[in-house]
This record gives structure tokens, C-alpha cells and sequence, in this order.
């Protein structure tokens, strides 16, 4: 430890998460042993934000651990498939100033190399904060909007050092969706139900599951997936309900499999068959033969004329 320096140890601590700092304290004594000293804490945030945050950042004496460890990522993450723009900030202000500036956007590569430039031209709050307007706006133009984007920029430029802020959406000019990536990249959040961005919802699912698919697709493949596992079943017994369950007394009787080479009887043509039945009984003949019998009676009487 002691060969490395301090203004190097403090540039190593700068880059790193703040789990892994608290990782390397639990690993060596001399480490641990900084990290219990408020005065390194107020040094590695003057080393990572500039000379701004003497002036501009309000801490009590023993509270700068506290006020540095929130503004450093809780949690590192892996580049995924989609390669979006803010997986390749895990600084937390770069992080959101690289939210604000691909925010509606195509996030080409124009887009791209200009989130790039922004970011090596300005890293921290100081540098931010004391460049001209008009350096920052040649940089933003290609971006669309540069009047608000600078406005968005310096805001959390300011607030990031000067205010007890919470959440990125107190910042002016961040919603949503910067607080959700931030969140996500720099706080380790994984539940996809809360989050709206598209993107950030296929980054989660990509983490969780491996797979950038959308919800609709898993959806339709548990629909092909019902539909072949019904036509795998057995067809239904007869006498028995599609549930599965028997019918009981009579009725499974009455209902029972035909016999081979029967024809099925409708309703229209059961209730035809009891019409006739009836007539029968009652000494009538059906409507058919009593035609017949009409015209071969008027014969008979045109023959007796004769």
C-alpha cells in the first residue's frame, strides 16, 4: 500500500465500485485502516469530481464517508448483447449525463461518438461546470436539443455536488427513465415490473434470464405449447364428460358408444320419429299417405262415372 502512493491509491479507489472498496478494506488492515479516516473519503472525492467539491458540496466533519459512498456505484455490471450507451459509464455522474444526452434519440453512431467526445472533454462535475457555453454546445449539437441538454448537463453538474439529492428524477430535466439506469446500473436494481424503457426492460431480462426476447414471445410459445399438448391427449371415452368425469345412472346408458355402422340420430329427426309413432297410435296416417289415398280414390270415382 504504502508503494503505490497515495494520489495513486486514490486513483485506483476513484475507479472503482463502492462494494469493491469495502471489499479491499475487509482484505487488508492498512486498507481497512483508511477507510475508517473521514479525510481520505473528503480526498477521494476531490480526486473524482474535481476542485468543485470544495467549494460547492456542504458536509458536516464525519459524514463525508456517507456522502461519497452514495455517489459512487453500489454494484458493477457486464456488457450485454445490446450494447446501450450508459453500460459503458459505470461512473455515476457520466452515467447520467449519458442518460440525458441519448435521451430521445436514435442512439446511432453519430449519437454514440458524441456521448464519447462529451464524456473525454468533460468527465466531472468541475469540468462541467467551468467550460464555456459555447464548447459545450458545439458537442451537443449533433445530439438535437443542445439548448436543453446544456440546461439538463450543468443542472446535475451542480446538484450532483451541492445538494442531499436521493434520486436522479430531483435533478431538472431527468425522469424516468434516467432514474431507472441509474438505478439499474448503479444500485444493482433487477425487478423488470417497475421500469417502462423498452431497452432497460430487455437488459434486466437479458440479466435475469439470459434472453432479450419480449414478454409477447414467451407468451406465444406457451400457446403452441398448449395447443400440441391438447392434441396429444386421448380423445374422451364415450359416456364420459370432457372434464373427465363419468356420467351415472341412465343417462351414461343412454348416451353410450353405437354400435358400428349406426348412423347418429339428430334431434330434428328423433322428434320426426315420435310424430310418426303418435299418428300411428292414434289410427292416423301421416300426412304423405293420406295424399296417396286421396288420388287413388278420386280414380276410382272417375272410373264409376265411365
Amino acid at each position: 500500500m504504502e508503494a503505490l502512493g497515495r494520489d495513486v491509491l486514490l486513483r485506483v479507489l476513484g475507479l472503482c465500485a463502492c462494494r469493491d472498496v469495502l471489499a479491499l478494506a475487509c482484505t487488508c488492515r492498512e486498507m481497512a485502516k483508511m477507510m475508517r479516516d473521514d479525510e481520505v473519503w473528503r480526498e477521494l472525492a476531490e480526486h473524482k469530481w474535481g476542485p468543485a467539491v470544495r467549494q460547492l458540496a456542504a458536509v458536516q466533519p464525519g459524514q463525508w464517508a456517507a456522502w461519497v459512498k452514495h455517489r459512487l456505484s453500489t454494484s458493477s455490471s457486464p456488457l450485454s448483447p445490446l450494447d446501450l450507451v450508459q453500460e459503458h459509464c459505470p461512473d455515476p455522474f457520466q452515467h447520467l449525463v449519458a442518460c440525458v444526452l441519448c435521451s430521445r434519440t436514435t442512439g446511432g453512431p453519430l449519437v454514440r461518438q458524441a456521448i464519447q467526445l462529451f464524456l473525454e472533454l468533460y468527465p466531472t462535475p468541475t469540468d462541467v461546470l467551468g467550460a464555456e457555453e459555447d464548447s459545450l454546445l458545439v458537442v451537443m449539437r449533433p445530439l438535437g436539443l443542445p439548448a436543453t441538454r446544456l440546461a439538463a448537463v450543468r443542472g446535475i453538474a451542480h446538484d450532483f455536488l451541492a445538494t442531499d439529492w436521493q434520486d436522479p428524477s430531483e435533478f431538472k430535466h431527468c425522469g424516468k427513465f434516467v432514474s431507472d439506469s441509474w438505478r439499474i446500473f448503479c444500485r444493482g436494481h433487477r425487478s423488470v415490473h417497475d421500469v417502462e424503457d423498452k431497452n432497460l426492460q430487455r437488459w434486466l431480462r437479458w440479466r435475469l434470464c439470459g434472453s432479450t426476447e419480449t414478454n409477447a414471445e414467451p407468451k406465444q410459445r406457451q400457446r403452441a405449447s398448449a395447443k400440441r399438448k391438447r392434441a396429444e391427449e386421448k380423445p374422451a371415452e364415450a359416456g364420459t364428460l370432457r372434464s373427465g368425469r363419468r356420467r351415472s345412472g341412465e343417462a351414461a346408458a343412454s348416451r353410450g358408444a353405437r354400435p358400428a355402422g349406426e348412423r347418429r340420430v339428430t334431434r330434428a329427426a328423433a322428434a320426426a320419429g315420435v310424430t310418426k309413432a303418435s299418428a300411428a297410435v292414434a289410427g292416423k296416417k301421416p300426412a304423405g299417405a293420406q295424399k296417396a289415398h286421396g288420388r287413388q280414390r278420386s280414380g276410382h270415382d272417375a272410373a264409376a262415372a265411365h
